[in-house]
């Protein structure tokens, strides 16, 4: 019964990691200007996402648009004809990485002022940070957490 436990525990422990392993982020930047739809595409460590996939999706789910990053992550085209709904872009860089971006139907037919470029601009970087001392600390203390607890289990069922 002491071994049973002990493997489901373990199981769950080994298991937590495993799957946040696969959890890494991808990042779609997208911005509207010109007439064009601009996108730069790249992974939380900032290495560029080529050839992926993009689709542009409206609201109703229907496909409007479909195309390949290039080497740097970037792809543009001009804004499709008679677009009366929002525009989503789905970034599919494979094995699970998904990342997208809503552009509201009012972006796609008015120019966007500075400011509204310099705030999407810092939401890039923002996405594009390394994790803080903070995050890398928390995550150390609950492996830290979890250890503790895995010794108070053993020694309750001895």
């Amino acid at each position: 019964m002491k071994i049973k436990k002990i493997c489901i525990v373990s199981l769950i422990l080994v298991m937590i990691p495993a799957s946040l392993a696969f959890a890494h982020k991808v990042i779609i930047f997208v911005w509207v200007e010109g007439g064009m739809i601009y996108t730069e595409s790249s992974f939380g460590s900032k290495r560029k996402a080529k050839g992926c996939v993009i689709k542009v999706i409206n609201e109703k789910g229907v496909v409007i648009h479909t195309a390949k990053t290039d080497p740097k992550g970037n792809y543009s085209f001009k804004i499709p004809e008679n677009i009366d709904s929002d525009l989503i872009l789905k970034l599919e860089a494979g094995a699970g990485h998904l990342g997208q971006w809503k552009i509201l139907k009012d972006e796609l037919v008015s120019e966007p002022s500075e400011q509204d470029i310099s705030t999407a601009m810092k939401k890039k970087e923002n996405l594009e940070k390394k994790p803080s001392i903070f995050k890398i600390f928390t995550g150390i203390l609950i492996i830290f957490l979890l250890a503790m607890a895995l010794k108070f289990l053993k020694r309750k069922t001895s």
